[in-house]
């Protein structure tokens, strides 16, 4: 009886000593995986076009390949729309030719690499004469109020650092903020669109019961507006007054 006790503790020991080992060879197997995905995250590309404020065109240097860029967390003003939609988005473009035209820039990714129009998504940095990450472009956009803050539920990555740009932009009415907003409130984008807690959207305008004590949190969907054109295109609805 001793002996075949003996004998199965030494099987089991054979056993976790075998699972150690397969455990340690796939273990390595995976951190090695792992390090090659990091090291892919990123890619050095040449700007050829700039499309408008938030959208590049480019060439990867290795490969050769032209591609169009979308420029995560942010929205700049279209070129063509809606005059609330319009507002400052030559400026917008002309300050993004003024980043990275002509160009070599890093691209760095997120979660998706690509939008539902098959644009490369990314994070996007201008080259010192090092080659070193200089200017977040993105950021850059959202500080000086060429853009406002796109809520993306999946890519997240520096979401905080771009809700605070955007924020104190339009405290500053830098830009967007201070251009484009109702003639009545000297031009300044003034007004809260909120979504309560049932969903509900509501603008407020300067004066309004609730104006004061509304806080606008972009996590929340919630929007700094320009103009009540705008605020209703957005299916918000004016508040009590």
């Amino acid at each position: 009886m001793e002996n075949k006790k003996n004998l199965l503790k030494n099987l089991l020991g054979l056993f976790i000593g075998f699972l150690v080992v397969l455990f340690y060879l796939f273990g390595v197997d995976f951190y090695q995986d792992q390090s090659y995905t990091l090291e892919t995250e990123e890619v050095e590309v040449q700007v050829e076009r700039v499309i408008d404020g938030d959208t590049i065109q480019v060439r990867e240097l290795q490969s050769d390949e032209v591609f169009n860029v979308r420029y995560l967390g942010i929205d700049t003003p279209e070129l063509e729309g809606q005059d609330y939609e319009s507002c400052f988005a030559s400026q917008a473009t002309e300050r993004n030719e003024d980043l990275v035209l002509d160009k070599k820039v890093i691209l760095e990714f997120d979660i998706d690499k690509y939008d539902r129009f098959g644009r490369t998504l990314a994070y996007v940095y201008t080259l010192d004469e090092f080659g070193e990450k200089q200017t977040f472009v993105n950021l850059e956009l959202l500080q000086e109020g060429y853009a406002r803050f796109y809520l993306d539920k999946q890519n997240t990555l520096y979401q905080d650092e771009f809700v605070q740009a955007v924020l104190t932009a339009q405290e500053d009415f830098l830009g967007i903020w201070g251009s484009c907003g109702e003639a009545s409130f000297d031009v300044k984008c003034m007004i809260k669109g909120n979504i309560d807690r049932l969903g509900q959207k509501y603008y407020h305008l300067p004066g309004d019961k609730y104006y004061s004590s509304t806080k606008i949190n972009p996590l929340k969907e919630d929007h700094w507006l320009c103009t009540i054109e705008e605020a209703e295109a957005k299916n918000f609805h004016r508040a009590l007054q």
